[in-house]
């Protein structure tokens, strides 16, 4: 199975379109109807009774032409098994009989479609009829028995025909198999088919002989064809000066164009808008020649030229002139050895032109491989030749691909608004050796497999080398242009991202989620692409690719279920899109209808909340039905889980619906600044369960989800990141209030993170006991920064009112004290006991003074440290 790349890129992108527009198809497609049936008898009429009010569609039996369909298809099924054996060793009669089966296969499943609803009809007029009587009840009527005898006969027939439509398709399906492993034998085969070493003195020498009579061969042909345009000159002069005019006037035209559209911006271009210029001028580069071709082409195939024997070679170089444009042109365009400002990948002047020259030199080579191999089918060039051709184009191959893997991939010295460019910081040879070392590999091998003999093999990996590295390197080129888009869709440059929130008016905050689900998206349909691409170019049948991609897309069976991802996929689509046409038209609702000076305030939350969520609940059952999922199923199984709700799962199913309620609603989303009760703390997770905050302290707090639905929570960032923060000051009551009121708001307004709009504000709140109270508030874009811009205020405002001569007054309090008089006893009697101890001990009384002025002698003394008496 030799890869045919023109051909075969053509085909697999219409596989792929094929499998994008089938399920529309199948919709928009009418079904067959059955045939009508001639009326029937009297006799064979069965009781109004048994049709319960309702008259049955007659039944018939099979139709001849259905009948003669049926016949055609087992018999050309037939002819395939005899077949098969004698073509086995021909790719391309095997590739025909691949595509006359899968004829029949569609044919087969059309007819199956037209046969099921006659079947279905018979067997619902039976039972119509009522069950057969038992075996002691009286028998039926006649007229009613000869009718089920009918129906029974007819069922039996269509019965029959769809076993036989089925058989049919089981054997198709087989030869199907067995062509697929026949063609990857015969492939293999030849690919490792290993002849003597084109090193050799034999092969040259046999070429030498076989040059001249193929030389001859091609000078008849050539001669030949010449003589058939002399006899048309006029109309070949006419052509070919049309396709020079058409090219040197598309050429200027594209040239002019280029330059009067070459403004890049002072900071240069990002990636995302070189990957837009480029888009434009790939094609536009390629106008000229790709016109001038298909004129010249054209022309000479009107005037009859391309018909002769020696149009095959015109055809075959013509070909490979195109593809050498396309090719070439592209590369020239992605590295843009003379234009820095459009180059797609960061590499200096030198580096881009000589891997740019290499490259088209790998497509040049290729595309004159395969000008020379159709070259030489038309002149029936004898195999010697042959292998000198491959030989030559396997050094080549071998010779360009050297020169690419030595050439250092020298990154820009200094890049100008390159940040999301592809980066190589290479400068050596041997790097990136994820690149060159699997290069070197194949470079080697190509070398080595041609001198052992195996020229098929060298000559398949050198073309897959060339067709399926173009292949995967557009793809990601395109990859890189789709992340460059949905991965700065917010930034301001951006213009999808500008259309979006100027347009359609999308939420800032939206823009990463939908920039995701487009990145996934598109990132699949490019792989729906390239994969097939990359399959067809290393022997892979197209029909076998687009079985393939029919199982895994439109269904495949486990065990009796039956999983169909495309449906799936679309299923999820169709909800996406029918819950963003609720939320527009819910918009629309609350901007259009439900108006604050129409509709009373709740009662338009409640009609709007109630669209919401029956938008979204029918979104949700369309698509789960389109995705082909029973809804009753989903019924039963919801039954059978409220018994275990009943039991014991309350608290689990209420915090797995305030989850669901959570993320739908998103009342608290990811990233949210919340209090709950006396924790405050950001939003990390958010599950079917619990919701994950992660506090100031940086502690992870788990909250069931009901607290979240049932509670009070402050969200600081709920519908914006804007928030708001307050200062107060106390200022002297000396101070003048309306120049404070100044002082304040210019502080605020000279901060840089304090928003103009809303804008800030300051009050006099209140008299104070010390100070007049002064209230400041303030706007911030993201009210995380609150804390930082309230202390620089506060700091700006310490400083001004110190320049202003004002002064922010300290507590003031007058004490009063009560029990004045005990306090001065107390005081008085410190004072005493200290000059008491100051002056030392007292001197013993004298006794004959004491009796002499009467005093009873046994009288005892007072302690040393009592205190004096009162009044002595």
């Amino acid at each position: 199975m030799t890869a045919m790349p023109m051909r075969t890129w053509i085909a697999a992108l219409m596989v792929a379109l094929l499998f994008a527009l089938a399920p529309a198809v199948a919709q928009q497609a009418p079904q067959p109807q059955p045939p009508a049936a001639p009326p029937a008898t009297e006799e064979a009429q069965p009781p109004p009774a048994a049709s319960n009010g309702a008259k049955p569609a007659p039944a018939t039996e099979v139709p001849a032409q259905i009948a003669q369909q049926i016949a055609r298809l087992s018999s050309s099924i037939d002819a395939a098994e005899k077949s098969i054996e004698r073509i086995r060793d021909s790719d391309s009669d095997l590739a025909r009989l691949r595509s006359e089966i899968d004829q029949t296969l569609a044919e087969t499943a059309k007819i199956a479609e037209q046969v099921r609803p006659l079947l279905a009809a018979a067997r619902r007029q039976i039972e119509s009829l009522g069950p057969l009587p038992a075996k002691d009840a009286p028998p039926e009527a006649p007229a009613i028995a000869a009718e089920r005898e009918r129906l029974g006969t007819v069922v039996s027939n269509l019965d029959g025909a769809l076993k036989t439509i089925d058989l049919t398709e089981v054997r198709a399906r087989e030869l199907i198999r067995r062509i697929t492993e026949l063609r990857q034998s015969l492939f293999s085969r030849n690919l490792f088919e290993r002849a003597q070493s084109p090193l050799l003195p034999y092969h040259w020498r046999l070429a030498a002989q076989d040059l001249p009579t193929t030389i001859d061969f091609a000078e008849y042909l050539v001669a030949d064809w010449i003589k058939a345009a002399s006899d048309v000159m006029s109309g070949v002069v006419a052509v070919v000066m049309t396709a020079l005019a058409a090219f040197i006037g598309l050429w200027f035209g594209v040239r002019f164009l280029e330059r009067a559209t070459h403004s890049p911006p002072p900071d240069g271009r990002n990636f995302i808008q070189r990957a837009q210029r480029i888009v434009w001028v790939a094609p536009a580069r390629m106008l000229p020649a790709l016109a001038a071709l298909a004129i010249l082409f054209g022309g000479l195939n009107q005037l009859g030229l391309m018909r002769l024997p020696g149009g095959n070679i015109v055809a075959a170089l013509l070909s490979a002139i195109v593809l050498t444009v396309i090719v070439g042109t592209l590369i020239r365009v992605v590295l843009s050895p003379r234009d820095p400002e459009l180059r797609l990948v960061n590499l200096t002047d030198r580096a881009a032109s000589r891997i740019s020259w290499c490259l088209i030199g790998l497509v040049a080579v290729y595309a004159a491989d395969l000008a020379l191999s159709e070259i030489g089918r038309a002149l029936v060039v004898p195999l010697s030749l042959t292998v000198v051709r491959t030989f030559a184009a396997s050094l080549a191959y071998a010779g360009l691909l050297t020169a690419l893997l030595l050439t250092p991939f020298t990154p820009q010295p200094v890049p100008t608004a390159t940040s999301d460019a592809v980066m190589l910081p290479v400068t050596t040879r041997i790097t990136p050796w994820w690149f060159k070392l699997p290069l070197w590999v194949l470079t080697i091998l190509i070398l080595a497999t041609t001198l052992l003999g195996y020229l098929a093999l060298g000559r398949f990996i050198a073309q897959q080398l060339v067709l399926s590295g173009t292949v995967i390197v557009a793809a990601g080129v395109i990859y890189l242009t789709i992340r460059s888009v949905t991965r700065t869709i917010d930034q301001s440059d951006n213009p999808v991202g500008y259309m979006l929130t100027t347009r359609l008016r999308v939420v800032p905050a939206r823009l990463g989620e939908l920039a995701w689900l487009a990145e996934v998206l598109l990132t699949f349909v490019l792989l729906t692409i390239a994969v097939p691409l990359v399959l067809v170019q290393w022997g892979f049948s197209t029909a076998d690719i687009r079985d393939w991609f029919a199982r895994a897309f439109f269904g495949f069976e486990i065990g009796q279920l039956r999983i169909s991802p495309a449906r799936i996929l679309f299923g999820i689509l169709l909800f996406i899109a029918l819950v963003f046409a609720t939320r527009v038209f819910q918009r629309w609702l609350r901007e259009r209808v439900l108006q604050p000076r129409r509709v009373d305030a709740g009662i338009a939350n409640s009609i709007e909340t109630t669209v919401g969520y029956s938008g979204i609940a029918l979104s949700a059952i369309l698509a789960i039905s389109y995705a082909g999922l029973d809804i009753t199923n989903i019924a039963i199984v919801a039954g059978a889980l409220s018994v275990g709700i009943g039991f014991g799962l309350q608290s689990i199913v209420n915090n797995f619906v305030s989850g669901l309620i959570l993320l739908v609603e998103r009342p608290v989303k990811v990233g949210d600044a919340i209090v709950v009760g006396d924790q405050e703390g950001n939003v990390r997770r958010i599950s079917v369960r619990s919701t994950e905050i992660e506090t100031l302290n940086r502690a992870r707090l788990i909250i069931p989800n009901s607290e979240l639905i049932t509670g009070r929570v402050l969200n600081k960032t709920h519908r914006s990141l804007m928030g708001r923060g307050v200062v107060r000051v106390g200022a002297s009551y000396t101070a003048d209030p309306e120049r404070v009121l100044a002082i304040l708001l210019a502080c605020a307004k000279a901060h840089p993170q304090v928003l103009t709009e809303p804008p800030p504000g300051a009050v006099l709140d209140n008299f104070g006991v010390s100070s007049l109270d002064f209230f400041m508030w303030f706007f911030v874009a993201d009210v995380s920064r609150a804390g930082g811009v309230q202390s620089d205020l506060r700091i700006a405002i310490m400083k001004a009112f110190k320049a202003a001569g004002i002064e922010i007054p300290y507590a003031q309090h007058d004490i009063h004290l009560r029990d004045l008089d005990g306090v001065r006893t107390l005081i008085n009697r410190v004072v005493e006991e200290r000059t008491a101890k100051a002056r030392g001990p007292a001197p013993p009384p004298d006794r004959t003074t004491a009796e002499d002025v009467g005093e009873a002698p046994n009288k005892p003394e007072p302690p040393p440290d009592a205190p004096p008496a009162r009044g002595g």
